[in-house]
């Protein structure tokens, strides 16, 4: 006796429509109708040049990795104050490979996307921009960039984070279009953080600088037991972490857009170049781990966040 069968959406036939079904339990559908561009409104639109579509997917692509660095970061931060070290170092270090898969993806449009390409689509971008991106910005706060901290010198004045991302749309050239600061990244930053449960279990907490490094160099050497090391050596990976893809989209800038300004209304690679020095989550436990000789970045990551030089030839082509 044959079974009934059903012919789902998307073309597969199965046995029973109730099953669990790939297409179905990844929302096949809905990717699809991502990787359309938008026009503003939120209408679909063509691709204005054929590598708008590598563009609009790796930063899709980002932002799941970012998705995923917040998860683990938030179970992160509940293993460390539930003093469960060994499992916040791995929870730790799968933010580590969320960040640097982040950063792979951003890589290859610095590897494949020419900035003769780039320009045919680059003016339907404006004034959006990647620094619009909530998710990071929650990773950001999540891990310890406080909203009250020196973040980046632009146009002669050094802004605090927070002072940075709430400044108000305005008319103007260069001029902020958008408020980057929302309401989610305020909630998220009256809660505990990865920095700021580290700190209170490393008993720095409120400390002077030095005293700080002092106490961390203790425990960088294994002083505090090795379940305590081996989370400030996570903690360290993960800072490099952050400052790798900090590096790879400071080198897609240079790329891509020289140094001209960026879509929105920032100085472009200045004021990549500027958060990239100024922003940190850890520190004091970076200056204890390079006092006390820590390994530097492995290849790998240094890879991501090198020069990439003599990369100006077309690949593509209208």
């Amino acid at each position: 006796m044959s079974a009934t069968t059903t012919l789902l959406p998307c073309g597969h036939e199965v046995l029973d429509p109730e099953q669990v079904h790939y297409c179905e339990y990844i929302q096949d559908p809905l990717i699809k109708e991502l990787l359309l561009p938008k026009a503003p409104g939120g209408a679909a639109r063509a691709y204005a040049h054929p590598d708008e579509f590598q563009f609009i997917l790796v930063h899709q692509s980002c932002e799941l990795s970012f998705a995923g660095c917040l998860y683990e970061l938030e179970r992160a931060v509940e293993a460390i104050q539930g003093r469960d070290l060994p499992r916040a170092a791995a929870l730790v270090g799968r933010c580590r490979s969320w960040l640097l898969l982040a950063a792979r993806q951003l890589q290859h449009l610095v590897d494949h996307l020419t900035p003769e390409d780039f320009a045919y689509f680059r003016v339907h971008l404006s004034p959006a921009s990647g620094a619009e991106s909530i998710r990071f910005r929650l990773v950001e706060i999540a891990s310890g960039v406080r909203p009250d901290a020196p973040y980046v010198r632009h146009r002669g004045r050094t802004f605090t984070f927070r002072e940075f991302l709430d400044r108000g749309p305005v008319v103007g050239e260069g001029r902020p279009k958008t408020r980057w600061w929302t309401s989610e990244m305020e909630a998220r930053a009256a809660r505990p953080t990865l920095s700021s449960a580290a700190d209170a279990l490393f008993g720095v907490a409120g400390r002077p600088e030095e005293e700080q490094v002092a106490a961390l160099s203790a425990v960088w050497r294994g002083e505090r037991g090795e379940e305590a090391r081996g989370l400030a050596e996570a903690l360290y990976g993960y800072e490099r972490a952050v400052r790798a893809i900090r590096r790879v989209h400071l080198n897609a800038a240079r790329r891509h857009v020289s140094e001209s300004p960026g879509t929105g209304h920032t100085d472009g690679v200045l004021y990549l170049r500027s958060v990239l020095e100024t922003a940190r989550s850890f520190p004091a436990l970076t200056a204890a781990a390079e006092r006390a000789g820590a390994a530097a970045e492995s290849a790998y990551d240094h890879d991501l966040g090198a020069e990439r030089e003599g990369r100006g030839g077309r690949e593509g082509g209208a």
